[in-house]
């Protein structure tokens, strides 16, 4: 039976929490066979309008058709059997188990064979996951993946539903460049066989490589809805945030200090770094650039004693040991870390408590902590970042994405740290929150703090560094000053293919 045309129609959506409306009135359509962006800001009502089409939570008023059919109790189970799947920006597997049964838990819900076929579980996931271009083992487990793998592992599973509905938020703020062609290659098999793809990302680059049709959440309302082909970046900017943002990355000319941290031919057994040399200088930005698994996350983890090195460091021209994170922050060294929910943030601890965590001296008297201490250093903070909640005691994870990055980099601003090290600082955050969090690196560089900033996204590292390190290899392959620095020579040195002179 062939497919309407019309896959999935919301109209007047409603949906308020504790009297805040989070939609208002939101419509929106999937037609068969196409990819439809759906864009705004964190905050706009794409995860709660998600929510809804997956029938994890109810709306207030409103109504939902899929395939020409009303909706009136959806639940995960039922918007399942509609053929709706979806693929989250935070993986969501069982650390312990293998991939293999990962894909499976997803696929076979509601078994009941009494014995498992491991040959079939396995060769189902190897076909899912050479069907995205990429080699993982499905016996490996899903603790031992990279954040890309997991990923990929995602997207595999909701390839393997067979759905007429895919739901893609954030698919590609993990992967590789090499990777995202790959799943654009796969969404263009699927919108050939006639499936539809509603589609979540803040790169707004990719949106007119890959989408037919872009709608614009902002504030809980639709904005609009545009061809990719009749709509520009700018323009869409503007739509999103309701206001023009004269620039992305607000670098400006920073006096350049003294040396603040150097490693000359460091080395890291436990992670595989080899003969690393580098340095930033108060008011620096440095970037670092490379393929995931090149070893910029790394260096990071073994400068701020996660993974700790036994190479010499210099600190404000003075050698250090930096055996633990203490360590590390004794020295002024702080560090924003890539997965903010997993190792950024305490979710269930207040936006308070977890600014004041690195700062604990500020706050507390004879190993007791004053709440209204901690309260005055959340909000100074909080607001100093515009951080969008309901009180500093609002639980972290009540957060969208971008506000709980501002708290996760709130912390380390209130231990004033000297040198900074931020790992894909906007990973997954809003346009608007990005300006917001690049202004923030910029004052602190103003103020002579000397920035390590990894990021994947090049035009990040073109808009905001001073110079780039690129890594290949778990070592440099070069550094280069902001004016000799470019998209094709980053790529070149990542790929081994040039040699660059240090600078």
């Amino acid at each position: 039976m062939e497919l309407p045309e019309t896959l999935l129609r919301a109209s007047r959506i409603t949906k308020s929490y504790a009297g805040v409306r989070a939609l208002k009135n939101i419509s929106f359509e999937l037609r068969r066979g196409e990819v439809h962006a759906l864009v705004g800001e964190n905050g706009a009502g794409k995860s709660t309008f998600i929510k809804i089409v997956t029938g994890a939570i109810a709306a207030d008023s409103g109504q939902l058709e899929v395939c020409g059919q009303i909706v009136h109790e959806n639940n995960p189970n039922y918007a399942r059997s509609l053929g709706i799947s979806a693929i989250y920006q935070q993986p969501s597997q069982f650390p312990h188990l293998s991939v293999e049964e990962n894909i499976a838990l997803a696929l076979e819900a509601g078994s009941r064979n009494l014995f498992v076929d491991w040959k079939a579980r396995r060769v189902q996931a190897e076909q899912l996951i050479r069907r995205l271009g990429a080699k993982i083992d499905p016996r490996r487990l899903a603790t031992s993946l990279s954040m890309s793998e997991q990923q990929i592992v995602e997207i595999a599973k909701a390839i393997g539903s067979h759905a007429k509905i895919l739901l893609m938020d954030e698919p590609t703020s993990l992967l590789t460049a090499r990777e995202v062609e790959n799943l654009f290659q796969l969404m263009r098999q699927l919108r050939a066989e006639g499936v539809g793809i509603i589609y979540i990302s803040h790169r707004l680059d990719e949106i007119p490589a890959i989408a037919d049709r872009i709608t614009v959440f902002r504030d809980g309302e639709t904005i609009g809805c545009r061809n990719a082909s009749e709509v520009d970046r700018r323009e869409l900017i503007q739509l999103m945030v309701g206001r023009p943002i004269a620039s992305i990355f607000p670098k400006r000319e920073v006096p350049i200090g003294e040396i603040a941290l150097e490693v000359r031919n460091f080395d890291n057994d436990e992670t595989g770094l080899r003969d690393i040399t580098l340095s930033v200088r108060s008011g620096e930005i440095l970037g670092l650039a490379g393929l995931i698994g090149s070893g910029r996350t790394e260096f990071a983890e073994s400068l701020f004693g996660l993974t700790p090195s036994h190479s010499e460091v210099m600190v404000q021209g003075r050698a250090v040991t930096i055996s633990s994170p203490m360590d590390a922050i004794r020295h002024g060294i702080g560090y924003l870390p890539e997965d903010r929910r997993q190792h950024g943030l305490i979710l269930e601890m207040s936006i308070a408590a977890n600014i004041s965590m690195a700062n604990l001296k500020k706050v507390a008297r004879l190993g007791l902590i004053d709440r209204r201490k901690e309260d005055r250093l959340g909000g100074h903070y909080a607001r100093h970042l515009d951080v969008k909640a309901d009180g500093v005691w609002t639980a972290a994870q009540a957060l969208s994405g971008g506000n709980q990055q501002k708290v996760a980099l709130s912390r380390w601003l209130a231990i004033h740290p000297r040198i900074m090290i931020l790992d894909e600082p906007t990973q997954g955050v809003d346009v608007g929150s990005k300006s917001e969090i690049h202004e923030s690196i910029q004052q602190l560089a103003e103020k002579g703090v000397a920035i390590i900033l990894i990021s994947s996204e090049l035009p990040e590292i073109l808009g905001m560094c001073d110079r780039v390190a690129v890594f290949h290899h778990k070592t440099v392959a070069g550094i280069m000053r902001r004016s000799e620095v470019s998209q094709s020579r980053i790529m070149m040195l990542a790929l081994g293919d040039q040699q660059v002179e240090i600078s």
